[in-house]
């Protein structure tokens, strides 16, 4: 019998796990096939004490072949898989975590702005754009600085694909693209040490 495995994908696993099967691992092609090696015991993790496991695909093969040896198996993808230990207590302080962060980026954000328009000369930039526009000289830029403001806003919610609702969730945002790659260079970087 011949059966074809694709590894699944950010794996996530309670650390009180006693074992890992081939289901939890791997997609199992052809379907016909999946019942009769779904319930092989690829790994045994109970207790451990590690945030993260690494499962080479040679490990798997043996398994497989211990426990049935006419089972032929194919890897649809060659890398090794890498699977996360989340802790099940609660995490208590999360939230007041996430609110200071918030907050430093919010004043890092403003500090920022500030300093850019500082630097820049801006109340003197905005009298001159308004100059073109209007063909006249004024000391009130409160409106324009409004518009300015909201403008800077839209331009991220634009930027990040927030704006148009369908739109976003059929494509990722710059942010999600990075987090995505940085994602996989850590699991790269975790199964290469692991090796050595």
């Amino acid at each position: 019998m011949e059966i074809y495995l694709k590894p699944k994908k950010n794996l996530k696993f309670e650390k009180n796990i006693k074992d890992l099967y081939l289901k939890d691992l791997f997609y199992i092609y052809p379907s016909q096939n999946e019942d009769l090696v779904k319930d092989i015991i690829i790994a045994h993790v109970n207790g451990v004490s590690k945030d993260y496991e690494v499962i080479e695909l040679g490990e798997v093969i043996n398994r497989m072949n211990n426990q049935n040896s006419y089972v032929k198996v194919n890897f649809l993808e060659f890398d090794d898989l890498l699977i996360h230990f989340e802790n099940p207590k609660k995490d208590n302080m999360l939230f007041i975590r996430v609110l200071f962060v918030c907050i430093i980026l919010f004043l890092g954000a403003g500090m920022a702005i500030i300093n850019f328009h500082s630097d820049v000369d801006m109340v003197k930039s905005h009298k001159t754009i308004l100059r073109i526009l209007t063909g006249s000289e004024t000391e009130n830029l409160f409106l324009f600085q409004i518009a300015y403001s909201l403008g800077i806003g839209t331009g991220v919610a634009v930027f990040y694909n927030k704006v148009i609702p369908n739109f976003s969730k059929s494509e990722p945002s710059p942010l999600e693209l990075e987090v995505s790659t940085f994602k996989s260079e850590v699991q790269s970087y975790i199964i290469e040490n692991n090796k050595q």
